[in-house]
């Protein structure tokens, strides 16, 4: 079914128009049961049913804790954008982890796309993600410089249903006309500085896009969207910080009774208790893996008052073992 794309004017109360700088990271820390489309930074691109934010988040080892909800949809709807800093040159990135849940009611034999860089904020696409059934239980993921079905590129590997992938894209503008690039990575090999080789890439032959503003996140239709689940939205310039590498590996028993209290938190004073005795050095990291705060302490409590609201993890260190936890402050 064609859409009617349109900017909505926000009355008062609603949702205004809002644009991001790069790096971005988004974990669709919204309350479960609302929409995507009303959240702060968010712009409802046309009429259907909502992109629901739902309870729980997607994981996937290696990567930066996960935070919040995650976001749920399938066949026809509403799509949603959101407006970042635009970029002319270089390349661009963005990640997500997805995940499929149901094919059944996708019939399409060429596939559709569900997320994408936007030149503007009009229906100029690029870099666009796309999925094609292959069984009731596996389908591909490719990657397209446009819009056109038939110049998708897909990894020649199969993905399975109920099952999480981290999947980046990137799209390079390269000098001329009817030659920018697009990559996409499934489950890359390495997070962090180092860009692995993509499982796909793409060249352009018709007209490029000037510059990319915004990401979409797109239902396409019955016929061609399944249900999925998507979590950790990330746009940046750099392959590092749309893929940062969690900062240490979460164990629960590392340090033996570590407790990390009040969580969440809304005062300068942070609780970092155990049943060991030795100096702890504390380190706080924002969601994009920078560090933001570290402290050695011979007791329990930690000054955290030069943090701002958001989410944060947490890295313990004492007597030569490690943990981390997730810490919200409020």
């Amino acid at each position: 079914m064609k859409k009617l794309y349109f900017l909505t004017l926000l009355s008062i109360g609603s949702l205004g128009y809002s644009q991001v700088t790069l790096p971005h990271y988004d974990g669709m820390d919204y309350p479960s049961g609302t929409a995507l489309q009303n959240q702060t930074g968010w712009t409802a691109l046309n009429t259907g049913d909502d992109l629901e934010i739902v309870t729980g988040s997607l994981n996937y080892s290696g990567l930066q804790a996960s935070t919040g909800n995650k976001l749920a949809f399938g066949g026809a709807g509403i799509d949603a954008g959101k407006d970042f800093t635009s970029q002319t040159a270089n390349t661009v990135y963005f990640s997500i982890l997805l995940n499929v849940t149901d094919l059944t009611a996708t019939t399409s034999t060429t596939g559709g796309y569900i997320a994408g860089f936007v030149q503007g904020t009009g229906t100029t696409f690029g870099g666009t993600l796309w999925l094609n059934k292959v069984s009731e239980s596996t389908y591909n993921i490719g990657v397209n410089p446009r819009t056109t079905a038939a110049n998708t590129v897909y990894s020649s590997a199969t993905y399975n249903t109920n099952t999480t992938y981290l999947v980046v894209i990137s799209y390079t503008f390269v000098d001329g006309t009817g030659n920018d690039v697009v990559k996409i990575w499934i489950n890359p090999s390495s997070l962090g500085s180092t860009e692995p080789t993509a499982n796909a890439t793409a060249t352009n032959t018709g007209t490029d896009l000037t510059s990319v503003s915004r990401l979409l996140v797109r239902q396409g239709s019955a016929t061609d969207t399944p249900n999925v689940e998507l979590d950790e939205f990330r746009i940046g310039t750099t392959w590092a910080e749309v893929t940062p590498e969690a900062t240490a590996n979460v164990n629960d028993n590392a340090i033996a009774g570590l407790k990390i209290y009040p969580n969440p938190i809304a005062g300068n004073t942070l609780y970092v208790s155990s049943d060991l005795f030795g100096e702890k050095t504390v380190a706080v990291y924002d969601v994009l893996g920078k560090r933001i705060l570290s402290s050695k302490v011979a007791n329990d409590a930690v000054n955290i008052g030069t943090l701002n609201k958001g989410v944060y993890i947490v890295k313990v260190t004492q007597e030569g073992k490690t943990a981390t936890r997730k810490l919200v402050v409020q």
